[in-house]
């Protein structure tokens, strides 16, 4: 007799793969190129005994991006066993950075983009695409943003924070160091000819007063005195020279000042990483959070009934007055925040999620930002 998971086993799997390069105004797709590229195609072909988008042979497109050409490959996969699943795509992800690597394409790899069904609803399949992904491009971690249901950006981010953490604001980001941030940011921004020969970061103290202090450093191959009294002459801020040796032993101590203003900024939605996926969290939904948290902001430990919520929200600071006896309001945040996996229905009303305090605040990068990122 045939098992549920042995059928599974058998059934095929269609994965419909892009890769977006960087444009280039330089980059002209002639015969030749064209040429090349189908010679290049012809080994990556796989036959899937299907036609279309997924009959197994790459395709190149072009896309007027500004001034430039951006070209982007697309490439179907049909598997059966995971064993082939993941070898198919690693193959993919070979041919994107061949074509790179061959001037085939118009620029390095920007971000790639995967599409199979319920994408964003099933982890094991995205684990055989993380790890293919991170055998072909290296790093430590892949991470999925959803476009939607089918189809998943792969990339790269960087954690700030647990979210509740950034909900009490009780971590090294705080919202009172923002104004000088942006205005040293301004500053490296306009005299940018000036300071090009070294990196600025931001070192996080300890907390004073229940604030966190923080101090501006900078790194190169020496100090310059000339650069710490052109900042506290244009900032007021003053700079603390570290050394590339005493940088590299600290870097996971120092925070960039995009970062930093990402980390800390208290108006508009937030990325936030739940297991392998990145999602959008509006401020509007993060408002209606603060309803499941005590004085103290930390989770409730008892569900909240309807009536409860209603109240609840008719009292909270963090909503708007013109809101605060909305139901279409308090109905809808709390229908997203139960599609993204923080809200959950009981017997008894509503709760946060078990995992709450795991979830992260993140900034997601595809993979040609991630790779421009400087600290």
């Amino acid at each position: 007799m045939t098992t549920t998971s042995s059928r599974s086993r058998w059934r095929p799997a269609i994965y419909d793969l892009t890769a977006h390069f960087e444009p280039s105004a330089h980059f002209e797709y002639n015969r030749k190129k064209r040429r090349q590229f189908d010679d290049l195609a012809k080994r990556y072909k796989d036959s899937t005994w299907m036609l279309g988008s997924y009959g197994g042979k790459p395709q190149m497109r072009t896309d007027l991006q500004g001034i430039g050409v951006a070209t982007r490959i697309e490439v179907g996969r049909l598997a059966w066993g995971q064993a082939q699943r993941q070898r198919q795509l690693a193959r993919a992800f070979d041919l994107f950075q061949e074509a790179q690597k061959a001037d085939l394409a118009s620029g390095p790899v920007q971000r790639v983009l995967a599409r199979f069904h319920r994408a964003a609803h099933r982890p094991e399949e995205r684990q055989l695409v993380r790890q293919a992904w991170i055998e072909a491009f290296g790093g430590e971690e892949c991470t999925f943003l959803g476009i939607d249901d089918d189809q998943v950006e792969l990339g790269q981010c960087v954690s700030y924070q647990p979210l509740g953490q950034y909900l009490r604001e009780d971590g090294i980001y705080h919202r009172v160091h923002r104004s000088r941030i942006e205005e040293l940011g301004r500053h490296l921004q306009e005299e940018v000819g000036r300071y090009e020969n070294h990196r600025f970061f931001v070192h996080p103290q300890g907390e004073t007063e229940g604030v966190p202090g923080i101090e501006f450093g900078y790194t190169g191959e020496a100090a310059d005195v000339a650069i710490e009294a052109f900042v506290a002459g244009y900032t007021g801020e003053k700079l603390v020279f570290w050394s590339p040796e005493d940088f590299a032993q600290s870097r996971s101590s120092f925070v960039s000042l995009k970062d930093y203003e990402r980390a800390s900024r208290r108006f508009g939605g937030l990325w936030i990483l739940i297991g392998d996926m990145v999602k959008r969290l509006t401020a509007e939904q993060m408002a209606l959070l603060y309803l499941f948290l005590d004085g103290d902001q930390r989770p409730l430990a008892q569900p909240l009934s309807w009536g409860e919520l209603v109240h609840r929200q008719g009292e909270s600071e963090h909503i708007g007055r013109s809101l605060r006896q909305s139901a279409t309001y308090l109905e809808t945040c709390l229908e997203g925040l139960q599609r993204l996996g923080l809200v959950f229905q009981v017997q008894e009303g509503y709760a946060l999620g078990p995992d709450f305090e795991q979830v992260q605040q993140v900034y997601f990068y595809p993979l040609g930002e991630f790779r421009k990122r400087v600290l």
